[in-house]
């Protein structure tokens, strides 16, 4: 019974740990027009709410925005 709530636990820390990033909201900002865009990290932090969040980034990027600041 120890070993199968020492796995259980084990891999609820892994399959949390896997989806922690480095940051997990970027400001993106236009040179030209000085107009600033955020993209942010939902609060499920799943990999579903990451791929969302890198999704929005290279969408603004597509559009012509740089990254100001990650946090």
């Amino acid at each position: 019974m120890r070993l199968i709530l020492l796995a259980a636990v084990s891999f609820l820390l892994v399959g949390c740990a896997s989806f922690e990033a480095e940051h997990s909201r970027t400001l993106l900002m236009d040179r030209k027009t000085g107009e600033m865009r955020d993209c942010t990290v939902s609060m499920a932090r799943n990999k579903a709410a990451y791929d969302k969040y890198e999704e929005c980034i290279r969408a603004f990027e597509a559009q012509g925005y740089t990254i100001w600041s990650q946090y």
